[in-house]
């Protein structure tokens, strides 16, 4: 059995479109649910599904307990579970007390052991796949060119549009849609007004023609 992937390019941070990377990226096959996993371990390990099913139970729900007591737990060769804590509200002076109900819970994490990545880099085979999923750059670039006309039209009937507006009206996820944005007044398509919550968007009035 083989891991796919395909080479997907790097955008370039500062828009020089000569140089060209390449990085590479799996392709899943799937996503296991966790009944699937369950069968998959029964099937493979030769042991009791319900046997299976129940040990995995416990053991998250313990996991969750033991991490919600602050300790690290340490799960076999996979690695290391603890979690992190943030503050509300910020604070440069270490004297000043932070009270309890300012600091909350954060994230999980984990720290995959050295053993376990090595067990992953032995077994794993790869083999390159063209994915159906990719676009290629022309694709990206009439897309973003339909959005472009979509924006337009918009504000010939509205004005101007803000970040939520362009994100329902684009499709795209916050941080793209405001990537994007950018990008149009970098063109000179678009220029920004206001500031904070209160800034919007509206086209850039093309400069009338002096040279007659």
């Amino acid at each position: 059995m083989s891991a796919y992937y395909d080479l997907y390019e790097t955008p370039s941070p500062d828009g020089i479109e000569d140089k060209k990377s390449f990085h590479a990226r799996i392709c899943p096959k799937k996503t296991y649910t966790k009944k699937e996993f369950v069968e998959h371990i029964s099937v493979f390990q030769h042991l009791p599904k319900n046997m299976v099913g129940a040990a995995l139970d416990a053991c998250i729900d313990e996991l969750c307990d033991l991490l919600a007591n602050g300790n690290i737990v340490e799960l076999g060769e996979l690695g290391f579970f603890s979690t992190s804590l943030k503050c509300l509200r910020e604070t440069d002076d270490e004297k000043k007390k932070i009270r309890s109900e300012s600091v909350q819970f954060q994230n999980v994490n984990l720290r995959i052991s050295s053993v376990f990545r090595k067990k992953i880099k032995h077994s794993m085979i790869l083999e390159r796949i063209h994915s159906t999923t990719k676009k290629t750059k022309n694709e990206k670039a009439a897309t973003e060119e339909m959005r472009k006309e979509r924006l337009a039209l918009f504000l010939q009937q509205n004005v101007c549009i803000n970040k939520n507006e362009y994100i329902q009206l684009s499709g795209l996820t916050r941080h793209a849609a405001i990537d994007e944005l950018n990008k149009f007044i970098q063109q000179g398509f678009l220029r920004r007004r206001g500031m904070g919550r209160s800034t919007v968007y509206v086209q850039q009035e093309k400069m009338p023609n002096t040279n007659k």
